[in-house]
């Protein structure tokens, strides 16, 4: 029969081990608050060699400061253009506010919109039978064949596009471009055309900017071409 385990040997404890060690720590996550002179103490090897707790949390710490202020810099860089562009906007809306015909809209956004967004070509296209320069006449579902669902987004996107797509937009001039902002102009759920910006530059227009003023700014050219619409119409029956 085997002999039970004495008083001493049930009292050894057992082995320390790095395990045990972290799971207590784990335990006790306060620990080096109550013993802040250990942290001095404790070493991690890094590849410079072998550097205190503490001076491996300085380290961290500092290159997240680092991390925050870069984008923070970023953000400030971000809204400093966004004030920029709508004080600028805020100038092209006032101004063609004032337009009293669909060509007369046109001309004035054609030399108004290339310094805000600092791009090199526009298009406009007007989904009718005929439309006065500088807008070009398409049929819409012209349109929707060559670039489908953009109607249906409801907002501009930017970013690259394929060559022959820039070459539909803009014509031969197209082929210069490496890329583009496509605002869908809606009046309503009604589409009446389409503006498009395009740069000589691939990193101008960039899918993960924010298009929320240009989709803006489509919305009122949508809303001031409608209006000229029915204003000629009127005149038209009008005058007969």
């Amino acid at each position: 029969m085997k002999d039970a385990p004495s008083r001493a040997d049930a009292a050894v404890p057992a082995p320390l081990t790095a395990e045990r060690v972290a799971a207590w720590l784990r335990q006790h996550p306060d620990f080096f608050e109550h013993h802040p002179e250990l942290l001095s103490h404790l070493h991690i090897r890094h590849d410079t060699g072998a550097v205190s707790l503490i001076e491996r949390q300085v380290s961290q710490l500092r290159r997240r400061n680092d991390e925050l202020e870069e984008r923070l810099n970023e953000l400030m860089a971000t809204a400093s253009d966004n004030d920029r562009l709508f004080g600028q906007l805020r100038t092209v809306i006032l101004r063609i506010l004032e337009c009293a015909s669909p060509a007369q809209l046109g001309t004035r956004l054609h030399n108004e919109l290339r310094e805000p967004f600092q791009c090199q070509q526009l298009a406009m296209l007007r989904f009718a039978d005929k439309a006065d320069a500088p807008w070009r006449a398409m049929e819409q579902a012209d349109f929707e064949q060559r670039l489908p669902g953009l109607l249906r987004n409801h907002r501009a996107l930017a970013g690259k596009w394929r060559r022959d797509e820039l070459r539909f937009l803009f014509g031969e001039d197209g082929l210069l471009l490496s890329s583009a902002a496509v605002i869908p102009l809606l009046d309503g759920e009604r589409p009446v055309g389409v503006l498009a910006l395009g740069s000589t530059e691939a990193s101008h227009f960039r899918s993960s900017q924010d298009t929320l003023f240009i989709s803006h700014l489509g919305d009122v050219i949508a809303r001031l071409l409608a209006s000229l619409d029915r204003q000629g119409t009127t005149g038209a029956d009008d005058g007969r």
